[in-house]
C-alpha cells in the first residue's frame, strides 16, 4: 500500500479537533516518515555479506551448548577470540609455529612479511565485523594477521609432510583440537592472507599444490594425493622434499575444480570439496531426488517432514542403504522400482568434531552469500537419524551391525 493510501485511511479515522485528533496526526507523521526512510526490499539493494562473519545470533540460541561448536578450545585466528585468557597456551603455540614457517620454509626476513600483510591491511579488515577489529590499530592487527597466518600454514605443513608434533610440545589429543579449530566459522583467516604468506616461500609452489595439501590436511582425499604427488616418504628432508616439488609441473590428480571462483577462507574451500560438484537434476542417478538443491517451497518443506523416517523404519520398510561411490555430500541419491527402493549415501566419519563441523558449515551458509545447499540440511537429518536409532534400539553387539548394514556396499 502507497505511503497517500495509508495517510489517506488514517486521517478518515480522525478525531474531531478537541477529541485527540492531533495525536493521531502525530502519528500519521511518524508513520509516513518511516515508510518513507525505510529501506528497500530489493534484493540489489542490499549489502554485500562479511567474508569471514560471525555465527548468526538465531543459530546460537537454537543449539544447545552452542559455544562449545563455535569457540575455538586451543588457538585463535583472527580478531573474534584474540587475547582470551583461556587461549594463552594457544598463544604460545602459534609463536612457535610461526617462527618455524618464516625460519625453516621461507626465503624472506620478517620485515619483508610485516610490509607485504601491512599493505593489504584495510582489505583484511573488510573481511570482519567491524565491532570486532576497530579495537586494534593497523600495526597490531598485521601483527596478528602474520603470526596467525604463518602459524596455520606451519602446522599443516608440519601434518602433511610427516613431521613430528614433539618438536612444538603439542599433546597427542590436542591434534584433534587443532583441526577442529581451524574449520570454525569465527576462525578463519581471509585466503588471501594466505596467498600471500604462501608466496614468500623458499620455492614456488602452485595454487593446486596447495589446495592438494589443504585437503589432504582436512582428510578429504580418499587417498593421500598429496604425498603421492610429492614422491615423498615421512622422512624426507625439506631441502629434497621442495627440490622434487619444483620439478613437478602437472597437478592434474589433485586439482580442484571448484577453485574457479576465489575461495573466502579455508573452510569455504573445505566446503566446495566437501560437498562435491553440483549435479544436474536430469541425471539418471537424481531419479526422485531432483529437490536436493535448489529453491524450496512451502510445500516441499511440508512434504519432506511428514514422510521423514528414521533409519531403522526405512531398513524395516525394504530400503536399503547403501554407500554412495564418493565422500562427496551431495553424491545422495534415491533409486525405487515399486518394490524396493535404494538409497545410498556418503559415508561420514563420526567422532567429537563432527557436530561442530557441520554447525559451522550452516553457519557460513546462513551468513553468507554462498547458495543455501539443502543436501547438507539433508546429511545432517540422516546423521541425527543414524545416533537417534543406534542409541535408543542398538545394544553394543548390534551397533557395530547396524554399521555394517548401513555402509554396506
Amino acid at each position: 500500500m502507497a505511503v497517500k493510501e495509508v495517510a489517506i485511511l488514517m486521517e478518515k479515522h480522525q478525531g474531531k479537533p478537541g477529541d485527540g485528533s492531533c495525536v493521531g496526526r502525530k502519528g500519521l507523521a511518524i508513520l509516513k516518515s518511516k515508510l518513507e526512510t525505510s529501506p528497500s526490499s530489493s534484493p540489489s539493494s542490499s549489502s554485500p555479506k562479511l567474508k569471514c562473519p560471525k555465527v548468526p545470533k538465531r543459530l546460537r540460541e537454537m543449539v544447545k551448548g552452542a559455544e562449545d561448536c563455535y569457540a575455538p578450545k586451543l588457538i585463535s585466528l583472527g580478531p573474534y577470540y584474540h587475547g582470551e585468557s583461556r587461549l594463552a597456551e594457544g598463544e604460545e603455540l602459534k609463536l612457535k609455529l610461526a617462527k618455524d614457517y618464516i625460519q625453516n620454509y621461507c626465503k624472506e626476513i620478517v620485515d619483508a612479511f610485516y610490509d607485504k600483510i601491512s599493505s593489504i591491511i584495510t582489505e583484511l579488515k573488510d573481511y570482519y565485523d567491524e565491532m570486532s577489529t576497530k579495537k586494534y590499530d593497523d600495526d597490531e592487527f598485521t601483527v596478528m594477521m602474520v603470526v596467525d597466518g604463518c602459524a596455520l600454514l606451519s602446522y599443516i605443513l608440519n601434518v602433511c609432510l610427516g613431521s613430528k608434533h614433539g618438536s612444538f610440545s603439542i599433546r597427542y589429543q590436542d591434534i584433534s583440537v587443532l583441526y577442529r579449530d581451524a574449520l570454525l566459522l569465527e576462525n578463519q583467516l581471509p585466503y588471501q592472507l594466505l596467498l600471500e604468506l604462501m608466496k614468500m616461500m623458499r620455492f614456488e609452489w602452485t595454487n593446486d599444490l596447495w589446495t592438494a595439501m589443504f585437503l589432504e590436511f582436512f582428510g578429504i582425499n580418499d587417498e593421500s594425493i598429496f604425498q603421492e604427488f610429492m614422491g615423498m616418504e615421512s622422512n624426507s628432508c625439506h631441502g629434497g622434499l621442495f627440490l622434487r616439488a619444483s620439478r613437478k609441473s602437472n597437478l592434474e590428480s589433485a586439482g580442484n575444480k571448484s577453485e574457479s571462483k576465489p575461495c573466502h577462507h579455508l573452510l569455504d574451500l573445505f566446503r566446495r570439496n566437501f560437498l562435491g560438484e553440483e549435479r544436474s537434476s536430469s541425471s539418471g542417478s537424481q531419479t526422485g531426488n531432483e529437490k536436493l538443491e535448489g529453491t524450496w517451497s512451502v510445500r516441499d518443506v511440508k512434504e519432506v517432514m511428514a514422510s521423514f523416517r528414521n533409519v531403522k523404519e526405512l531398513m524395516d520398510a525394504g530400503i536399503r542403504i547403501k554407500r554412495s561411490p564418493t565422500r562427496h555430500l551431495r553424491d545422495i541419491s534415491f533409486r525405487s522400482n515399486g518394490i524396493t527402493a535404494c538409497l545410498k549415501i556418503p559415508p561420514i566419519t563420526i567422532d567429537s568434531s563432527t557436530k561442530a563441523m557441520f554447525l559451522n558449515l550452516i553457519a557460513y551458509e546462513m551468513s553468507s552469500n554462498v547458495p543455501m545447499t539443502s543436501s547438507l540440511t539433508f546429511a545432517s537429518l540422516i546423521l541425527s537419524s543414524i545416533m537417534l536409532t543406534m542409541l535408543r534400539s542398538c545394544s553394543p553387539s548390534g551397533y557395530s551391525k547396524t554399521i555394517s548394514a548401513l555402509m554396506k556396499k
